[in-house]
């Protein structure tokens, strides 16, 4: 079992989330909360659900099945499926269980949300990071759930290539597609350079391309110039469909905080900061 030694360490954590609680509140967002354990309703359950049973830690008691929550964005989802979410912004803070690992989450939703929204959702939260928890964004990893579709044929798509891709297995993509192929070309690109080289090749009107210029021209109007794209991540859900961000110390292999667009039974724009 994980647990904390140290009392420091469990005062620091708490105090975290009420800062983190409070600077969200006092810019409108409305702080919310709800169980650690979920009660599952079969009948509603999505695909996305069934495919993540196995990361849940899931029990039966009677004739009803629990869970222990392991992502807020999707509690969010299966709240809003049957009761009416009345807030347009919302923070929180709490327990996540992946994988029987425990973590503390520290996150924030805009609903419906217009561009101005994302964008300020964004510095709310490189504000936090930087002035509040007093650590340094030293370079962002962005991508876009949809990026295929600039890179590729509706022709070329398909489980084999995802897969390839999702592994970097370029010797594979280059036999499913070719040598030359401007998919292959870009992964054999460092990561910090792939951005400049989508320009020589993509459809610059392509809604995919203009979102993943503007988060680029974002994130470098914040100071962060080290900018990398990620084009293997595939959406962890379905109802991922636009641009993620992940912000990085250089001494942490795990992102401070990951954000993005996602529309399902809700449509909006969070951003999540995971605690050890």
């Amino acid at each position: 079992m994980d647990y904390v030694k140290y009392r420091d360490d469990v005062i620091q954590k708490k105090e975290k989330e009420l800062k983190f609680l409070k600077y969200f509140s006092a810019r409108d967002f409305e702080v919310i909360d709800m169980s650690f354990i979920e009660k599952l309703h079969w009948k509603q359950l999505t695909q996305d659900d069934l495919n993540s049973l196995d990361t849940r830690s899931i029990w039966k008691n009677g004739d009803a099945f629990y869970s222990l929550r392991n992502d807020w964005t999707d509690q969010i989802q299966h709240y809003s499926r049957e009761y009416n979410l009345d807030a347009r912004s919302v923070t929180y803070a709490g327990l996540i269980a992946i994988n029987e690992h425990i973590y503390t989450n520290l996150g924030v939703e805009i609903f419906n949300p217009k561009r101005n929204d994302m964008l300020q959702c964004y510095e709310y939260i490189h504000d936090f990071i930087q002035n509040e928890l007093d650590l340094n964004v030293d370079f962002a990893v962005i991508g876009h759930y949809q990026l295929f579709d600039l890179l590729l044929s509706k022709e070329e798509q398909n489980e084999e290539l995802f897969t390839a891709i999702s592994e970097r297995n370029i010797s594979k993509i280059s036999k499913l597609l070719s040598q030359n192929h401007s998919l292959v070309q870009l992964l054999k690109t460092p990561t910090h350079q792939q951005l400049d080289f989508l320009t020589t090749f993509a459809d610059t009107d392509h809604p995919t391309y203009k979102s993943l210029q503007y988060w680029k021209a974002t994130l470098e109007a914040s100071g962060i110039n080290h900018i990398h794209l990620d084009i293997t991540t595939m959406p962890p859900k379905s109802y991922y469909v636009g641009s993620f961000i992940q912000l990085y110390e250089n001494n942490n292999r795990n992102p401070i905080a990951s954000g993005g667009h996602y529309n399902g039974t809700l449509e909006g724009f969070g951003f999540g900061i995971q605690l050890s």
